[in-house]
């Protein structure tokens, strides 16, 4: 493990290296996003937020144990995390909105939508614990887990789906950018849950011997619906819903790049998942047990054997330890991790080109300090 540390070091000090240098030929970023300042500013919000949601008409009179309940549940769900995702919102007000324009009370506002994107984030991952029978996230027991909440959980994601949009309704119900935010919230949604569908549809079992599921096709179409949609893209629409024309201000390129960056954060999710302890993360990695269509499970059956696939397809997709260990194997054996760190770097390097060609200062500053936070691993 400690071997697998230096090494990850190593190639995310060549990335900052590229990275720097990106930055200083367009403009200088005076500010980050998880910056201190910007991470206790969102977290004053919290409280003031979760007031308001809990005295809303909806929920002042409802009886003392739904609001034990729901208070117990927005603690769990909504505590830990690296709340990147969040945090970005308000950055890229900030980096998108023209000066002469920019209001502290804008910026507030943003810091509300990332509270808002955070519900959502704490529904995707309930729901995404319960699909894939894991134990941990953020370093504790899951949700669904708990003795007193089991079945429950499915209605809970319910519940914070629905606090999500009942702040947006809280803080903007009666705003011309109203119908758009809940439209864009709505769309984000969908298109998460339909990549999430794709993502369990294709897992591999023995019994359905589905590997021609198995193509880099399906993994970029799952990244771009199930992550860069969500991660990358709404954040920054959020945003520029309170950005001075905001609706001009988002380039087509920008829209790629965001699929491009839900590309690279899967296959990092992915090597996490293989690679790195889950005393580091906080999650047990489960993607062999569960048969997922990975990039490594894609990009390993493109360099096997027909011996090699036969042990892949006899091993992938079972919880038997001996298995899964048999399958890490085969990993070393094509040396995926070597094959990964190589074609990380070469998207890297790309994503990094094509940021500094964006057409404003803008998204430049914006999408080159997410793809840091990416390699940072605090996104």
């Amino acid at each position: 493990m400690a071997n697998l540390f230096v090494r990850r070091t190593l190639s995310y000090n060549q990335f900052r290296t590229l990275h720097k240098t990106a930055v200083n030929h367009n403009v200088p970023v005076p500010i980050t996003f998880n910056s201190y300042k910007n991470q206790q500013k969102f977290r004053e919000v919290q409280s003031e937020m979760l007031s308001t949601l809990m005295t809303s008409p909806k929920f002042e009179n409802q009886i003392d144990d739904v609001k034990i309940w729901m208070t117990r549940l927005l603690d769990y769900t909504l505590e830990g995390g690296r709340r990147g995702k969040s945090l970005s919102v308000p950055f890229a007000y900030e980096m998108m909105e023209d000066p002469k324009y920019y209001t502290p009370e804008n910026h507030h506002r943003a810091r509300i939508l990332g509270w808002v994107l955070e519900f959502i984030q704490a529904y995707l991952l309930t729901v995404d614990d319960i699909l894939d029978t894991s134990l941990t996230r953020r370093g504790k027991e899951c949700w669904y887990r708990l003795n007193d909440v089991g079945r429950g959980a499915v209605n809970d994601c319910g519940v914070l789906l629905t606090c999500a949009v009942e702040v947006l309704d809280i803080y903007f119900g009666k705003e011309p950018i109203f119908p758009d935010l809940v439209k864009l919230t709505s769309g984000t949604v969908l298109h998460t849950g339909i990549g999430q569908y794709l993502d369990c549809a294709s897992d591999y079992t023995k019994e359905k011997n589905n590997l021609d599921k198995f193509t880099m096709e399906l993994f970029d179409t799952i990244a771009h619906q199930k992550t860069g949609i969500y991660s990358f893209k709404f954040p920054m629409l959020l945003a520029l819903t309170l950005v001075k024309d905001g609706k001009n201000r988002y380039s087509e390129e920008a829209n790629k790049i965001a699929w491009d960056l839900g590309r690279l954060w899967q296959f990092q999710n992915d090597y996490i998942d293989l690679y790195v302890d889950d005393k580091t993360t906080g999650k047990i990695g489960t993607d062999i047990r569960e048969g997922k269509l990975t990039w490594f499970a894609v990009t390993a059956l493109q360099r096997c054997t027909e011996e090699q696939r036969s042990i892949f397809k006899e091993n992938y997709g079972s919880d038997n330890p001996e298995h899964i260990e048999r399958i890490k194997q085969l990993f070393d054996e094509l040396e995926m991790e070597k094959v990964y760190k190589e074609y990380e770097s070469s998207v890297y390097e790309d994503l990094v080109r094509r940021i500094r060609a964006l057409p404003t200062k803008g998204e430049t500053r914006f999408y080159l300090e997410i793809l840091e936070a990416c390699c940072k691993q605090m996104y």
